[in-house]
């Protein structure tokens, strides 16, 4: 199923069924995010798709929270770590749409391997500013659940993009991809505060201190990108140029073993929320 949204001339493709994802996002008939290919079923090859329980990496998929052991399976083969949470595997269903907005659900048990039973939600909303999508998660178990959320749009890349944002630092990862607790200046790759192309190598890094927003400018023009309630940032642009992550997120990699705080401790009953808005201008 494809539920297509409109909105002064912004329109984006829905595929709930392939773990809520976004296929695609235009204005004026240029994507803004890349667009899905036709025919494929894989939300890494989508648009954008949530991230939720928590995100990025969890270092062999285990962790402890209030002494209780978990053991997430290796979800992403042949990496050993648990990626991106659940609901990026799951089908989503639409609980409701009017032409220019949609609402998809998601909703876990609890009895897999992660513990706790939750419900997603994830509106998308279009109009003449552009392209707002708030995820929630609220806890239905009856202890507190680790909770981490974010958003994973994959943005148009070309070769005059240019990124401009400001951060605190940048992670430093091994070769596993998890951070070793080492903290460099964000300007290690590149001077993003004072707008930067790309570098020639892979940048899969986690920026703190992140105030929430980024600039994306290319040839086509330029786009926005405003998080709410993410604290951090996760660039990843492979040395190959076949993509372009700017990931707004509720906590860093691996934060459930490195530093648990980051991570929302959601009391039964309670909401998380974060909010990602895209903007274009020509």
């Amino acid at each position: 199923m494809t539920l297509v949204l409109r909105s002064g001339g912004w329109e984006a493709a829905l595929r709930p069924e392939i773990g809520g994802a976004l296929a695609s996002l235009t204005f004026e008939g240029i994507d803004v995010l890349r667009t899905m290919p036709l025919g494929s079923i894989n939300p890494l090859d989508a648009a954008c798709f949530p991230l939720v329980p928590y995100c990025n990496r969890i270092r062999g998929g285990r962790f402890s929270w209030d002494g209780r052991s978990v053991q997430m399976p290796a979800n992403f083969p042949p990496e050993p770590h648990s990626l991106h949470g659940l609901g990026w595997q799951a089908a989503w269903t639409v609980t409701a749409e009017a032409g220019f907005k949609g609402t998809l659900h998601h909703s876990y048990d609890g009895g897999g391997a992660w513990p706790w039973a939750y419900d997603a939600e994830q509106r998308v909303r279009l109009g003449s500013q552009g392209c707002a999508i708030t995820l929630d998660v609220t806890n239905r178990g009856e202890a507190p659940m680790p909770c981490g959320l974010g958003l994973h749009p994959y943005f148009r890349r070309r070769p005059e993009t240019q990124l401009t944002f400001a951060a605190a630092g940048m992670l430093e990862v091994g070769d596993a991809m998890i951070p070793t607790g080492a903290l460099s200046p964000p300007e290690r790759f590149a001077t993003w505060a004072q707008g930067a192309r790309l570098p020639a190598q892979t940048v899969d890094h986690c920026f703190t201190g992140w105030p929430g927003t980024v600039d994306v400018a290319d040839d086509l023009g330029t786009i926005t990108l405003d998080g709410r309630g993410t604290p951090f940032l996760h660039l990843y642009a492979p040395a190959d140029g076949s993509a372009l992550c700017l990931e707004p997120v509720t906590h860093s990699p691996d934060a459930p073993n490195r530093f648990p705080r980051e991570m929302i401790a959601l009391p039964p009953g309670c909401t998380a929320s974060a909010t990602l808005r895209i903007g274009a201008r020509r």
